[in-house]
């Protein structure tokens, strides 16, 4: 049996590498680091099945396997993931199997059960192949905000300058600011953590959960506004959260918030 595992962090991929070894000793497993990695090594490559996570910068693990299920001969596909439960549903519907990090030995020897199971009846995997593509394709397809789209996912990837990740739901989420050709976000703890995509991607992501540009280098929380004070030229400072975080809204931007919240 060869084995696909995708991962952008090491870590996570040694893990998962160790576990499999013990539980399927006679496989041969390969490595990717990202989505577009996996893809480029599928086009060029056979396995049986490939484990991909959810959440990678660049292509993620949802575009990747949709990409990957268009191929000639695609592998099953189980996927990683740190989401809900309510996520792990949608996954569940089409892939073979998921399992949720921090990996089991237990739980991921079932996954190889499957596994074995399905690759000996080959119909089952062609009924298997057609139920991933029919729901990925939907689930990449959609808008954001959609029923089953990556706006059910309520929670954003955060990094610490020691490469640490946290999941935080948005609802922690005070404001996200562009700075120096980086974004950050800032939780209610005031700790400012790196994000892996643009402000604009963000402002479409999160617009359907309260939040709104209110500067061309801030989106802000709704929910934690404490007071917006007058400022020059048309101006307002917006304070946030239990420090009253001060964040600077442009007269541009504040006719659409008045707008939004019926100011």
């Amino acid at each position: 049996m060869k084995i696909l595992i995708t991962d952008d962090e090491a870590p996570a991929r040694g893990e998962l590498t160790y576990i499999l070894e013990q539980l399927a000793p006679e496989s041969t497993l390969f490595e990717a680091k990202n989505g577009q990695q996996a893809v480029d090594f599928l086009a060029e490559n056979k396995v049986d099945v490939a484990f991909l996570d959810i959440n990678m910068p660049g292509m993620d693990g949802l575009t990747a396997g949709a990409t990957i299920m268009e191929m000639e001969s695609p592998p099953l596909i189980v996927f990683a993931t740190a989401y809900s439960d309510h996520a792990i549903e949608a996954f569940e519907i089409a892939a073979l199997d998921y399992v949720v990090k921090p990996f089991d030995e237990s739980r991921l020897a079932k996954t190889i059960g499957r596994i074995r199971e399905t690759l000996s009846k080959q119909d089952e995997v062609n009924e298997q192949q057609a139920a991933i593509r029919a729901v990925l394709s939907q689930m990449v397809g959609r808008e954001v905000g959609s029923a089953g789209s990556k706006a059910d996912i309520q929670k954003l990837w955060g990094e610490r300058e020691n490469g640490n990740r946290l999941l935080v739901d948005y609802g922690d989420i005070m404001y996200i600011e562009a700075e120096q050709k980086k974004v950050y976000f800032a939780n209610l703890e005031g700790e400012k953590l790196l994000v892996r995509q643009t402000l604009k991607e963000l402002e479409e992501r999160l617009s359907f959960h309260k939040f709104v540009r209110v500067h061309k280098g801030f989106l802000i929380n709704l929910d934690h506004i404490v007071e917006v004070v007058p400022w020059f030229s048309g101006g307002y400072l917006i304070k946030l959260g239990p420090d009253a975080a001060e964040i600077p809204m442009s007269r541009r931007y504040a006719a659409k918030l008045k707008e939004v919240t019926d100011w």
